[in-house]
């Protein structure tokens, strides 16, 4: 193999030659927490702490214009910037390969996400070590590598070695002179076992998942707050909003929660998922069977743990999703 590795001194600077065409996006410390956001070169993050949100807002933004009416005339919304987006960990990066599958395949196919995901350049980084509630190697997630980015860089404290390029971001190392004698031979592959991983059998009944558990039980607990359909890399449902004044409207598509009460509310006034615990029944098994079914066993859900992390009520969707396995009669 050529030489692979880059300081971080350098990558920096890499950073800073990227964002000249494109908004510069990672890890940064905010004083009480770590947040994936718009930064400087100067304050992003190249050590082992991970962002409490992931880098979805940057692919599918919590809220986007659509296309402008005025008059006869529809106006599509093409003026989408690009951004440049460090240090998104394997997680974040196989669950944007998901929302990739789900987004730019069959017919419900968004312009607008291949869009973005056309504009941004994205640098994925290696985890050191498992955070508390990640269960990332369960979901066949390999912690250390992705190939699902432009660039991928394992972590050595003081440097990092390229491990994975994508002809877009060999261009751009090659456009950077510190950076240009920089190569990899793109061998590397991601190794994590799929012993004892969480999967749903897609093959059952739907109705048997319904009564596998005692569902009102075990999120007795929950406030509804959707803390966790907002802070999941892979939760994509989105609403629509018109908004008119007197010259045209604009039509945006808003994030959405399958835990809000009035995600499945009728017209008539008929909700058929009137209960919490229906809610987030729908919310277990969109991720583990319904994806899987429509997308050719594709999970939604990449074991990050931030729904862990950030409920407030302490909620296990891991600690679920193996109770509903150990109840159904296949496992």
């Amino acid at each position: 193999m050529t030489n692979n590795r880059i300081s971080k001194e350098n990558m920096r600077n890499f950073l800073e030659y990227l964002s000249s065409g494109r908004t510069l996006v990672g890890p940064v410390f905010t004083g009480k927490v770590v947040e994936n956001r718009v930064a400087m070169s100067s304050e992003i993050l190249m050590d082992d702490r991970i962002a409490y949100n992931s880098i979805k807002a940057h692919y599918f933004p919590q809220s986007e214009l659509m296309f402008t009416f005025s008059n006869d005339e529809i106006t599509d919304n093409s003026d989408i910037s690009g951004y440049v987006i460090f240090g998104a960990r394997p997680c974040d990066l196989e669950a944007l390969r998901v929302m990739s599958i789900v987004y730019t395949s069959g017919k419900y196919a968004d312009p607008f996400f291949q869009r973005r995901f056309d504009a941004n350049f994205i640098i994925g980084v290696g985890c050191q070590k498992q955070k508390p509630g990640c269960f990332c190697t369960e979901m066949g997630v390999d912690a250390e590598f992705s190939d699902f980015c432009d660039i991928m860089l394992i972590d050595h404290d003081g440097h990092y070695t390229v491990e994975h390029l994508s002809e877009k971001g060999q261009n751009a190392l090659n456009g950077y002179p510190p950076t240009s004698g920089i190569e990899c031979s793109n061998e590397r592959t991601a190794n994590a076992s799929s012993e004892n991983m969480i999967v749903f059998d897609v093959d059952e009944d739907d109705a048997l998942f319904f009564d596998a558990i005692d569902w009102a039980k075990v999120t007795e607990t929950c406030k509804g707050c959707g803390i966790c359909t907002y802070i999941c890399p892979t939760c994509y449902c989105f609403d629509f909003k018109d908004v008119s004044n007197k010259n045209d409207a604009k039509r945006f598509k808003c994030w959405d929660s399958c835990m809000s009460p009035k995600f499945t509310l009728h017209a008539s006034g008929h909700n058929p998922r009137e209960h919490l615990y229906e809610r987030y029944r729908q919310r277990v098994l969109h991720k583990y069977k319904y994806v899987p079914s429509n997308f050719d066993g594709c999970v939604a859900c990449t074991g990050c743990g931030r729904c862990i992390r950030s409920c407030p009520v302490g909620i296990n969707i891991r600690e679920i999703a193996r109770q509903v396995m150990s109840a159904m009669p296949s496992t």
